[in-house]
């Protein structure tokens, strides 16, 4: 009974030891010797804040030796580790970067680290015991302390050991790194005490974890890592997600060009060539061309994203996803803008949507640049640079788009209209002007005759017709004498089409009286104009007729546009 109740009450403490979890240790398969530990106290996983222990350890032919929370180098939150010169440790709280070597967060976030006991140079290894009262947040990112997947990144450097205390000495590049993610909910420990002594203590350090390295822990006890090398731990709490050996900087670089490139200079430059030039091809062909290059850049994003374990995890990604999924309508609509454009003579709303749509997602996509520098700890200089120039293109950009929309403005208010009869410098008062000068065509005459007027007034009906619509062709407004030689010069072509085929017989003073009949007009335009014409004809020859006799003359007046006719004739 006695033995019974024994082997019960150890299956029950071995039970809660498994539910309680234990310290992480995952030792990377790159670091030869590099191990980390970690461990949260459940009074810090239920409140979601509070202390947290790590640490460090690696042989004393390494220089320094960092491990720190996020998903990349740039804008980690790191905790370096080196030797003092003394058989100590020195711990050193700084922020990740991207091309420069990190150095030491001075800010009112950074790390409020503590060395604990059992740090220092144990037999040939180079340990450091870590308590850490903030870590949950730094000035770039956080980190739940109940998350089943805390990304952590590690990095290394051999060498002679820098001897000094200073927390900010400069410190070489490293030869290597490392990115895992972490189940913290499987590294949660009772207590909130330092668990790597503890655990010494009590027999060793835990079974299961993987890579090549051993580490002796502090106090009595000591043990080795075993397993197969994939670089996860017992339960699959820790994952490997890569290191900087099997990731390819050159297509975050190449990404990052493609795509300030299309975003802060190709796109705005193609939408300017619609007002600047007026040519729908070249606009058309170089918007493709930018089109293509978007994609390359998409597809080099996803592959960096992918190595680093970024994908639609970060907003950078996210957000650029779908700005570059949303501009894959665009093509549709220019086309779709240009048919209505080219039926109707006009914008409708599938052309403001092209318009609109396009300039949103351009502007959504250079902000969007700007996040992926500052997400992955581009230099300062370089953000500043692609801050300048989107900012000189958008200004030209907004510059000659006011031009164009005040210019057109301008033109649209002081210009003449092709409509309206009562504007004194209209069209129709320079046909006006043009009648009366010619012979025999005097203004008060026109005044008189019911017919004359018919006739001015279909031909203004027609003159209107077609200047609207040669104005609708024009890329550049016309100028009022332009619309005025233009008005003229129909006025003439009309007045000769509908005007009768004479029969070449005279009169006894040799006066044209006989005239054919015209063509059948074709539509009731043609119709008014065609009787308008020949009652004009009738007044002519009457008054023209009757002036030769009163003044005893024998008068052969020709009818001025055979005149005309004949003139030309001569000409040509």
């Amino acid at each position: 009974m006695t033995l019974t109740r024994g082997l019960l009450l150890a299956a029950a403490l071995s039970c809660a030891r498994i539910v309680q979890g234990e310290v992480i240790e995952y030792c990377p398969p790159n670091g030869n010797g590099v191990c980390f530990k970690i461990a949260i106290p459940e009074s810090s996983a239920s409140s979601g804040s509070g202390d947290i222990f790590f640490s460090i350890s690696a042989p004393t032919s390494y220089q320094w030796v960092s491990l720190g929370t996020g998903s990349t180098m740039a804008n980690s939150n790191l905790f370096v580790v080196y030797q003092d010169g003394s058989g100590n440790m020195t711990l050193s709280p700084r922020r990740g970067t991207r091309h420069t070597t990190p150095t030491l967060d001075t800010s009112s976030s950074a790390a409020q680290l503590t060395l604990l006991e059992g740090s220092g140079i144990v037999g040939g290894q180079m340990i450091a015991n870590i308590r850490c009262s903030n870590c949950e947040t730094w000035s770039a990112g956080s980190m739940s302390l109940t998350s089943t997947a805390a990304s952590w990144v590690g990095g290394w450097k051999s060498g002679s050991s820098l001897a000094t205390t200073d927390q900010n000495a400069r410190i070489s590049q490293h030869d290597d790194t490392v990115t895992f993610g972490i189940d913290l909910t499987k590294a949660t420990v009772a207590s909130d005490s330092n668990p790597f002594t503890s655990a010494a203590n009590d027999g060793g350090s835990d079974s299961g974890s993987s890579g090549s390295g051993s580490g002796t822990g502090p106090g009595t006890g000591s043990g080795s890592g075993s397993g197969s090398g994939s670089g996860s731990t017992g339960g699959g709490a820790v994952t490997q997600i890569g290191t900087s050996s099997g990731i390819n900087t050159g297509v975050l670089a190449a990404h990052g060009v493609v795509m300030a490139l299309v975003f802060a200079a190709l796109y705005p430059l193609g939408s300017l060539f619609m007002p600047l030039f007026g040519k729908w091809w070249a606009h058309g062909a170089w918007q493709m061309v930018a089109f293509v290059l978007m994609w390359i850049g998409f597809g080099t994003g996803y592959k960096a994203a992918k190595d680093r374990q970024l994908l639609f995890n970060n907003p950078h990604t996210v957000f650029g996803t779908v700005v570059v999924c949303l501009l894959a309508v665009q093509p549709m609509l220019g086309w779709l803008h240009h048919s209505h454009f080219m039926a109707n003579g006009s914008r409708g709303h599938v052309s403001y949507a092209h318009i609109w749509w396009g300039r949103i997602l351009l502007a959504l996509g250079v902000i969007n640049g700007g996040v992926g520098l500052q997400m992955v700890g581009e230099k300062q200089s370089i953000i500043v640079a692609y801050s300048v120039i989107s900012a000189i293109i958008f200004t030209a950009w907004i510059a000659v788009k006011a031009m164009r929309f005040f210019g057109t403005s301008k033109e649209a208010w002081s210009g003449p209209s092709t409509t309206s009869s009562n504007d004194p410098n209209g069209p129709f008062s320079n046909l006006q002007d043009a009648l009366s000068s010619l012979p025999g065509f005097g203004t008060s005459q026109l005044a008189s005759s019911i017919a004359a007027r018919k006739a001015v007034s279909a031909i203004s009906r027609f003159a209107g017709r077609n200047a609207a619509q040669t104005q609708m062709r024009t890329f550049i407004a016309p100028t009022v004498s332009r619309r005025a030689d233009f008005v003229q010069e129909l006025y003439l072509k009309e007045l000769k089409a509908y005007k009768p085929t004479p029969i070449k017989e005279s009169d006894a003073v040799g006066q044209v009286a006989t005239f054919s009949l015209p063509k059948a007009p074709k539509s009731p335009e043609e119709a008014d104009l065609s009787s308008s014409l020949q009652e004009y004809e009738a007044l002519t020859v009457e008054v023209e007729g009757s002036e030769g006799l009163a003044a005893g003359q024998t008068p052969v007046v020709e009818d001025w546009l055979v005149e005309e006719e004949e003139e030309t004739a001569h000409g040509h």
